[in-house]
């Protein structure tokens, strides 16, 4: 089953916090709040699109998508590939 996002089809186990009208913070709701490894991207809308800053241990990589569906899917994979 989905979730939805403004719109979006997510998985539900990503928790999506606004941090502004252009970001996002995305983590994995299965994890406690307290634990790092929950917290997977940052997500940030610009003029040419969505950054997104995928968060793995020990590195950030950084990847563009052209809407936040397409984001919030990089976020996705990223749960299923650590």
């Amino acid at each position: 089953m989905l979730a939805m996002y403004e719109g979006v089809p997510v998985r539900p186990e990503l928790e999506i916090v606004a941090l502004s009208e252009r970001s996002w913070r995305v983590c994995d709701s299965r994890m406690p709040p307290t634990d790092a490894a929950g917290m997977l991207a940052y997500v940030e809308r610009d003029a040419d699109g969505f950054e997104v800053m995928l968060l793995r241990p020990g590195r950030v990589e950084t990847v563009r998508a052209d809407c936040l569906a397409e984001a919030l899917a990089l976020v996705g994979a990223r749960m299923q590939n650590p």
